[in-house]
């Protein structure tokens, strides 16, 4: 059946399946970034690079503080965009459901071209308001943005994505790559620390 006919609870099951599917790659993205904080020059930028990358893969769920200090690598080397590894891109549309089997120049303008409509749905669902969705709705943009959210209640989902917002918005278009990333880092750990 097409997602027109699921019923709710169809529609519930296939996205966990879905979400557990782009979840595998997540600890790949994360050790990749944390490969690429020993290559920076600047020593302050590798430890919170690395500080970030070992607290994802401890369980724990980061602070937006802690993604806002590295942002300037995410703009240009080593993390920007247009100089992400082909493996990593490869990873990266697994996150967005997309197929990794692709030459490298087509998976970066189909990362481009999300996480554009990504950041413009952002800046409209900023105006909108997140308390103006409905369950269904709120359930479905932290989806979009990586988060299971089949699993948490409905405040919680609210608070990760008023979150998430928190940083989207401020990002300029040159930071996408971070906000890729933030799929991963945002959600990694946030079932585990709603639970605690």
């Amino acid at each position: 059946l097409i997602r027109h006919f699921w019923t709710p609870a169809q529609h519930k099951d296939f996205m966990a399946i879905y979400h557990r599917m782009r979840a595998q790659v997540y600890p790949e993205i994360v050790s990749c970034l944390q490969k690429v904080a020993p290559t920076l020059q600047d020593r302050h930028l590798e430890r919170q690079l690395s500080h970030l990358c070992t607290k994802v893969q401890m369980g724990v769920h980061p602070e937006m503080s802690e993604l806002q200090a590295v942002r300037t690598l995410f703009s240009g080397p080593p993390l920007g965009m247009r100089r992400l590894e082909t493996q990593h891109m490869k990873n990266l549309s697994r996150v967005f459901l997309l197929t990794p089997h692709l030459p490298s120049f087509l998976l970066l303008r189909r990362l481009q071209s999300h996480t554009a409509e990504l950041q413009h749905l952002d800046h409209a669902l900023s105006r909108l308001g997140v308390q103006n969705l409905s369950e269904e709705e709120l359930r479905s943009a932290c989806y979009v943005r990586g988060l299971d959210s089949t699993h948490i209640d409905a405040t919680e989902c609210r608070n990760w994505l008023k979150q998430w917002l928190q940083l989207s918005t401020v990002l300029k278009d040159s930071e996408a790559s971070l906000l890729l990333h933030s799929m991963v880092l945002l959600s990694t750990n946030y079932l585990r620390s709603a639970k605690e």
